[in-house]
């Protein structure tokens, strides 16, 4: 029987994996449940709950405001709402572009610390009032969780290993899901370094993309 020299069979390996690697990153998951509408509402209240966590480690007399979700928007309309929310609490030195992100300058006005804290406040109220469509719409379930942690170590931590690049040890598939939304989200990407790139890592995101497609945000 005729064999490949031992070259040939690892190039036609590497191809073959290549190949398989490409596919498996197209595929959606099996058995995967989206959250529902009031487990979103939920991860949305526990990033509120975070946020006013900072402000009261700046201020620790700081008292909670009672404030409730008004509207999710996105686009233009947030932007507008964002706005008038600001405006109705005398913000200043803050603006907000035209797709609802909030930009604050501390040099734009000479502040008390007391005015500091009704700003920084203010700013919690009404991202509480209006959350960011596409924040509401990124929320993982657990069973989407999982899913992300198999494209990780599945497809994308080989895809940068057959780019050259020296990739973390993966989180335990469990471990990966209870720790996403503390602050820890691991991702390949994270170890690689670009000081010395290499050749093909110009498109690197299009071989090896960070996430899989199915996820939109």
């Amino acid at each position: 029987m005729h064999r490949l020299p031992v070259s040939a069979r690892t190039l036609t390996l590497a191809v073959a994996l290549c190949g398989a690697l490409v596919l498996s990153s197209c595929v959606s998951p099996a058995a995967v449940v989206p959250l529902t509408n009031a487990q979103r509402l939920e991860r949305l209240q526990r990033g509120f709950d975070r946020y006013w966590q900072t402000i009261v480690a700046r201020y620790p007399d700081a008292e909670r405001p009672e404030v409730s979700i008004v509207q999710i928007q996105a686009g233009g309309n947030l932007a507008a709402l964002l706005r008038a929310c600001l405006r109705r609490y005398g913000t200043t030195g803050v603006s907000v572009s035209s797709d609802g992100t909030i930009g604050v300058d501390r040099s734009a006005t000479v502040s008390t610390p007391a005015q500091l804290e009704n700003q920084d406040i203010a700013l919690f109220t009404c991202s509480v009032e209006y959350p960011r469509r596409d924040l509401y719409n990124s929320f993982l379930s657990d069973s989407q969780l999982g899913a992300l942690w198999d494209y990780y170590v599945g497809f994308l931590q080989p895809c940068l290993s057959l780019s050259g690049h020296a990739v973390s040890a993966a989180p335990t598939r469990r471990g990966f899901i209870a720790t996403y939304y503390n602050g820890s989200r691991w991702n390949p990407y994270r170890a690689i370094s670009y000081a010395s790139p290499r050749a093909g890592d110009r498109d690197i995101l299009q071989r090896c993309p960070a996430n899989p497609r199915w996820i939109s945000n």
